[in-house]
This record gives structure tokens, C-alpha cells and sequence, in this order.
């Protein structure tokens, strides 16, 4: 029967001319058919291939390595214990120390600078950009995503502009950007919102501004209630159910436990209030109240993973399941990363290494074993296809590694580093060393015998300090990477070269202005969004007068509502000499009136900065001017965006004298005017 199969199937059979049919095959035809439609009915064991395994991968939000109970804290999370005890613990998993990045690297495989978001939150992933979903599709799984998509903004549909018009109608200039939205990227089903930090029962709007954010698809759904975890798990179960005849991939990112602090009254009742009162806090400043709601949020969630995994159970699929926990960042301010270091907002290892297990009884991972190779989110994706056997689809080159092999064989990890930008440093990791990049000295630790980063042993290592700041070097190229603290390479050092009309601008400093008071000119605007790879760069000339502290550029925050500030801060603001430019620094060449300056942008990226001006600071009274000309963004590719570069760019901020600053003036003259 075998051999005849290939001659005589299902399609071959139906195109036969009965006429040409021997007796001898008149015989098969009956059997045949029955044989043929066992090979085709799913589920025949004999006659299919071996099912490939679903996937279920938890995304916690802000929870802290010391935020469960497996790993000593004070909360009780015994279904996360079980799944940790029953399946390999990761413990050198590695994340980014927001939410927008971790979720960006899981999703494509490829660094959050790489992508344009990172490394803070924000930024709309492209769609040339490969993501797991469509590679999961790619291989005939059904794919969902259910909770916080935080990768983008809420996509542009009648209904949601029509919302935002009402939510914003005293501010009828706001300007709406729609995103992509997750069903672009590849997922079938989709229940999410797309910001950060909404309310858990106020209809999933920020801090009670904005419309609502909560979507089925591309069908906005402003009106449906119910505390916003719940809601993920009930819909990511039912596409459990829905999908329990074929692989299914299923991405839950859920909202617990990122602020505002809310929680159901019975999960308040189900914690001792004075016991969550004794437990350390990130932020040490955490009000005992909130302790307690944040301690029933980590057990809402505890109980809902349970819930998820009893219907994998219920439905005979648990043995062939991949079940991921892992988290974005570390513990938020309510919440605790110890006995690591740092928390969320910090690169330290208590903001980017995060409590993941893996559960897989099919697989071989099973056990309670911990595994204590390097990896991360990055590592998902050509991971978990190769674990599912599936084909990776055609993608942009990743940064990521398959750490299948090693993870079943309990083998090291084939990654060779992690690396981290964040505001004033850079950081980088290795299965040994982190090693942290401040403007002008660094930090060293030996993570195996030094995981709290207590020791730093960059003075006794000066070979290894070296070597890893050589492969940061080597990140930061690879990525583009316009590092804040860091001079610019020397590609980008050219001389000044100002034409034309330049800015002016003076103020007359009074004896009663000390060094800590300020004033900050806004005199350039842009409609646009910075990202990591961004730089700013201009030419400047001061009057001879100037103090030693000179009047410097920086770009700024604020809005109608908040005086401005410079962004510049200690630290934040290296020039390509290696001048903070918030110490005020003068000409370097004596001999030159003009100066051209470079400065990366990443610690403020990506998202918009509007804002661009002049900083003076008191403590030597007398008028001073300071020269702008060729102010500009110079991207990743070589172009750049003009910010100022003759008087029909200038847009400058409101200015009341004081009795510290005085006599404003903001005009163009021509550069032969401007003397050493």
C-alpha cells in the first residue's frame, strides 16, 4: 500500500479515467480513499506529524526579581513559585529598565536603539520590521496578543479621532498621530491599549486624561468594564479554547503591576495589610497603603497566571506548551528587586535582569533546574522558533541568539553581551563582567561573586575596563548610537562654519543672580521626534566679556503649563572634545571666535523635543552675548533637519525681567559682526 500512496492519492485518484482503471486497482480505490482521508484528518497519530507546540509568553509589567516569593519577597505568589519550581529558571535574563524597549526586543529580536525605541518609552515600531508574530504565522500558528502593547499609539479610526477630539477640545491644536496598531505586526486577535500607566478601572485612561485606550482589533471599545488584568486573562483564554485544535502563539502583557496603584477589594482582603507594610519598597518612600495595593496586585496576577495554565490543563495542552514568565524592567517604586541592585529606571542589575522561567514538559524542561546562561528578550525570537521548529522568516539582521540548544542541554549561552544605554551612561554585560560608563570614570563588577554590585573593581581591572569598553564602542557603532555622555566619534568633527545671518542673543546678568539661579531662552522649535541615533550639533561664538561659566545650548522640557528646563544636565551633554556642556565651557581654540559642537541626544530618546535654547547661569554680574548659527539634527543616514539657520527660524519664549536677569535681546546680525 505504502509504495502505491504516491501514485494513487486522494487528487490523483479523483482525475482518473474509470476506463484506464485496472481491477487489480479497482480493488484499492475503497481503501485508498479511507487512507487518504486519515492522512488528512488531524490528530490520526499514525498518518501526521508530531503537534508543535503552542506558546503562552507572560509579560509581567514592573515586576521586580524581589517582588516574588521564590525569590524572598514578602508577598505570597505561590503559582509563579510552582511554575519556577516545576519548569528551569533563567537567571540571567535580560531586559531593558522600561517597558517600551524590553517589549521591542522580544518582538523583533533586534536592539531597542536599532528600532527607534529606546532607551526610553515611546516610539512606533516600524513596519519593516519582522516581528515573532509573523514569523509564528509565517508557520501556520495562530497568533495573539492580550494586555499592554506599549509599541505604539492607538491606530487612526473615526471613532478613537472623534474621542480624542472630546477628550482634548480645550486644547483644539493637539495633534493626533495614530499608530499601526497590533494586528499590523502580525497577531490575528488582539485585545489591548496602547499607552502606559492607565487606570485599572477608569476605563484605562491616563491618569484620567485623554480617551479611553482599550481595543478588539481595529474596533475601538471606549465602554467595556471591568479591571483591566481580568479582562486580559478572560480573552486570552478564550483564544486558548478558540485555537485548542491547532498551535496557537499566545503574547500576554499584562498591565499589573505598573502604577497607578489599584487593586479589586478581594485581593485587598486577601493580604494582611500590616504584614505588606513591613516589606521593602524600591523607592523606600512608599506609603503603607500603597505597599498593601501593591502587594493584591502581585497576588490579582499570581491567581491569573493560575487560571491560564488550569485551562491549558483543562484542555490536554499543557505538556506541549512553552510557558514563558518573565517581566520588562525592574520592580517600580512600590515594588522591591532585591538583593540586586537598582530598580526600574536604573541599568543596574536590578533594572534589567528579570525573574523568568520556562515550562515545557515535552521539551525536557521541567524540573526546578536553574540554567544560568546570558540571555534575554532579545533571544526570543530565534529561540522560540527553533524550539517549535519552526522556519524563521526572512528578517533584518538580529541581534538576538538562538540559546535553544544550550537551555535544553544545560550548556553556557552562546551570547556574548548585553548592552545599555541610559541617560548619563552606558552599561554592558557579560556572563562574568558589567561594566558601567559614566562621563569621565567608570564601574566594574564581577557579577559571579559580586551580583548586588557592591565592589567596584574598575582601578584593580584597568585590562578589563579596556577591553569591554572597546566592545561598547563597537555596540555603540553597530547601533549608530548618538551616546550623551560620550565625546562623538571623529567622523563627525568638523569645523565651524557660520555664513550669513547668526542668532544673537544677550541678557545682563545682575550682581544679585548667584551660580545656582538660571535663565533659560527658548529660540527654536521643531515638529518632530528625536531618536537614539540622533545628534544635535551648531556653531557657537560668545563676546568677549563672557563669563568663565558661558551661557551654553541645550535642548529643553516643558510646556505652556511648566517653565522650561534644559535637558543638559551634568553628565548628559559631552561635546566631541569631552566637555559637559553644563559647566559652561568657552572656545577651546583661543585663536578662534567660532566653535562647532557636537552632542548626542539618546538619553532623552525617542519622542519629541520640540525646545531649543540658551542657557545663563548667575554668579558673574555683568551683559553677555552668545552666537548660534547652523543649529541643527543630524541623523543615523547622514541627513539633517535645520533648527535654526537664519532669523525666519527664530520662535522665542516669553521673557519677564527679574531682578536677576534683564535686558533681553534676541536679534540676527551679520556673522562679520560677531568679534573675539
Amino acid at each position: 500500500m505504502r509504495h502505491l500512496a504516491p501514485a494513487l492519492s486522494k487528487n490523483s485518484v479523483t482525475q482518473l479515467d474509470p476506463s484506464m482503471i485496472t481491477r487489480h486497482q479497482r480493488q484499492l480505490l475503497i481503501p485508498l480513499f479511507v487512507l487518504s482521508t486519515l492522512l488528512s484528518a488531524k490528530g490520526t497519530v499514525w498518518a501526521t506529524e508530531p503537534a508543535k507546540p503552542n506558546v503562552v509568553y507572560i509579560l509581567a509589567d514592573d515586576v521586580g526579581w524581589g517582588d516574588l516569593s521564590v525569590h524572598g519577597g514578602g508577598v505570597p505568589t505561590p503559582n509563579i513559585d510552582k511554575l519556577f519550581a516545576q519548569g528551569i529558571e533563567v537567571s540571567h535574563f535580560m531586559g531593558w529598565c522600561v517597558c517600551s524597549p524590553t517589549r521591542a526586543m522580544f518582538l523583533t529580536g533586534r536592539h531597542p536603539i536599532r528600532v527607534g525605541t529606546g532607551p526610553e518609552v515611546g516610539g512606533e515600531l516600524s513596519l519593516d520590521e519582522t516581528t515573532i508574530a509573523e514569523g509564528f504565522k509565517a508557520n501556520g500558528y495562530r497568533t495573539g496578543v492580550f494586555g499592554k502593547w506599549h509599541s505604539g499609539s492607538d491606530p487612526d479610526t473615526p471613532a478613537f479621532r472623534a474621542a480624542f477630539a472630546e477628550a482634548f477640545k480645550a486644547i483644539p491644536n493637539k495633534q493626533f498621530a495614530g499608530g499601526h496598531g497590533a494586528n499590523a505586526h502580525g497577531f490575528d486577535e488582539a485585545w489591548v491599549y496602547y499607552g502606559g500607566g492607565a487606570d485599572f478601572f477608569n476605563r484605562r485612561t491616563v491618569q484620567g486624561r485623554g480617551p479611553v485606550s482599550w481595543w478588539h482589533n481595529r474596533e475601538f471599545r471606549p465602554d467595556d468594564e471591568g479591571y483591566t488584568d481580568d479582562l486580559v486573562t478572560q480573552r486570552a483564554i478564550e483564544f486558548i479554547r478558540e485555537n485548542k485544535d491547532q498551535p496557537f502563539f499566545c503574547y500576554v502583557p499584562f498591565h499589573i503591576a505598573h502604577a497607578p496603584l489599584q487593586a479589586k477589594e478581594n485581593d485587598l482582603a486577601a493580604i494582611d495589610s500590616k504584614t505588606a507594610a513591613k516589606l521593602p519598597t524600591a523607592s523606600g518612600k512608599t506609603s503603607d497603603e500603597g505597599k498593601h495595593i501593591h502587594a493584591a496586585m502581585l497576588h490579582s496576577m499570581d491567581n491569573n497566571i493560575a487560571a491560564i495554565r488550569d485551562e491549558l490543563e483543562k484542555l490536554g495542552l499543557s505538556d506541549n506548551t512553552i510557558f514563558v514568565f518573565t517581566s520588562d524592567n525592574g520592580a517600580m517604586e512600590a515594588g522591591s528587586s532585591l538583593p540586586l541592585r537598582g530598580h526600574k529606571h536604573t541599568i543596574y542589575e536590578g533594572g534589567v535582569r528579570l525573574p523568568t522561567a520556562i515550562y515545557w514538559p515535552k521539551g525536557g524542561l521541567t524540573g526546578g533546574r536553574k540554567w544560568n546562561g546570558l540571555c534575554g528578550a532579545l533571544d526570543m525570537f530565534p529561540t522560540l522558533m527553533a524550539m517549535t521548529d519552526s522556519t524563521m522568516p526572512k528578517t533584518q539582521p538580529l541581534d538576538g541568539k538562538n540559546v535553544w540548544p544550550a537551555l535544553r542541554d544545560n550548556q553556557p549561552s552562546p551570547v556574548e553581551s548585553y548592552y545599555f544605554i541610559w541617560h548619563d551612561e552606558d552599561a554592558i554585560r557579560t556572563d562574568r563582567w558589567k561594566l558601567h560608563r559614566f562621563h569621565g570614570r567608570y564601574e566594574l563588577y564581577d557579577i559571579t561573586i559580586d551580583e548586588t554590585e557592591s565592589n567596584n573593581i574598575a582601578d584593580s581591572h584597568p585590562d578589563v575596563v579596556k577591553s569591554l569598553s572597546a566592545k561598547m564602542d563597537a555596540w555603540a557603532e553597530s547601533l549608530g548610537a548618538a551616546i550623551s555622555h560620550q565625546p562623538a566619534p571623529k567622523k563627525y568633527h568638523v569645523p565651524a562654519a557660520p555664513d550669513g545671518e547668526v542668532l544673537a542673543v544677550t541678557v545682563t546678568i545682575t550682581d544679585k543672580a548667584k551660580p545656582k539661579d538660571r535663565l533659560v531662552i527658548n529660540i527654536a522649535n521643531w515638529i518632530g521626534t528625536q531618536y537614539a541615533t540622533d545628534w544635535i550639533d551648531f556653531d557657537i561664538a560668545f563676546s568677549p566679556t563672557s563669563p568663565k561659566k558661558h551661557p551654553y545650548f541645550s535642548t529643553l522640557e516643558g510646556n505652556n503649563s511648566k517653565p522650561f528646563g534644559p535637558l543638559f544636565k551634568p553628565g548628559t551633554s559631552v561635546d566631541q572634545f569631552g566637555r559637559d556642556q553644563s559647566t559652561g565651557p568657552g572656545i577651546a581654540d583661543v585663536n578662534s571666535v567660532w566653535e562647532h559642537r557636537i552632542i548626542g541626544l539618546s538619553s532623552t530618546a525617542p519622542g519629541p523635543l520640540s525646545k531649543h535654547g540658551i542657557v545663563f547661569t548667575g554668579g558673574t554680574p555683568g551683559t553677555f552675548t552668545v552666537y548660534l548659527d547652523n543649529l541643527r539634527i543630524r541623523h543615523a543616514d547622514g541627513s539633517t533637519t535645520p533648527l535654526w539657520s537664519s532669523g525666519k527660524d527664530t520662535r522665542a519664549g516669553k521673557f519677564t525681567p527679574s531682578d536677576l536677569f534683564t535686558d533681553l535681546k534676541i536679534r540676527t546680525i551679520n556673522v562679520s559682526e560677531v568679534r573675539p
